[in-house]
């Protein structure tokens, strides 16, 4: 910023001068403070506001039970929707609510883009559901059987470690094995 007109705004050197000086250099400066109290405001004025609306349409984190479908193929199959015979799968979330939803494709829904032993079973997934849509970013991936939900994910069994994709093992590149346990009690 403007030191002169930081200077002219609070006094600046006026101070130092006889009064009846000060008293005009004052009223000189008045436009000034004006003048930045007004770009200050106006400034202000064009930042981004939250609007009321907005904080009403948050992202929700939901838990939802279902079967993974193609999307594309379940709307051909209901209601005639055209679909070329060498057609890309929009995988989607039939869920037990009735309701099918879009999976976007990140690190955590990954095998189910990756395997088909995951898509054919029933899942539970912990997801961001963005407002006004039925779209899902997947947090966490579990499957369900007769009832018990399970742990699922990938294994190494020469490293030991977990991963959420069936891609190969970080550590040594070998391959993983797909692991379903029953869930053991914990919080998350």
């Amino acid at each position: 910023m403007n030191t002169a007109l930081i200077r002219a705004a609070c006094g600046g050197d006026e101070a130092k001068a006889p009064a009846s000086r000060r008293s005009a250099g004052a009223l000189q400066s008045l436009p000034s403070v004006v003048g930045l109290g007004l770009a200050t405001l106006l400034a202000s004025c064009a930042a981004p506001v939250e609007r009321v609306a907005d904080r009403a349409e948050e992202v929700r984190t939901v838990i939802l039970r279902g079967r993974v479908i193609c999307l594309a193929e379940e709307l051909h199959q209901r209601y005639g929707a055209e679909l070329p015979t060498n057609h890309e799968h929009v995988w989607a979330l039939q869920a037990s609510n009735g309701r099918g939803y879009t999976l976007l494709r990140s690190h955590f829904s990954e095998a189910i883009w990756l395997d088909e032993r995951v898509r054919a079973r029933e899942l539970e997934l912990k997801a961001r559901l963005f407002p006004g849509t039925q779209a899902l970013e997947v947090q966490r991936l579990r499957s369900v059987v007769r009832g018990v939900v399970q742990d699922l994910y990938y294994y190494c069994d020469i490293c030991h470690i977990q991963s959420v994709t069936p891609e190969q093992c970080a550590c040594c590149q070998g391959p993983v094995e797909l692991v379903e346990k029953p869930l053991e009690r914990r919080s998350d």
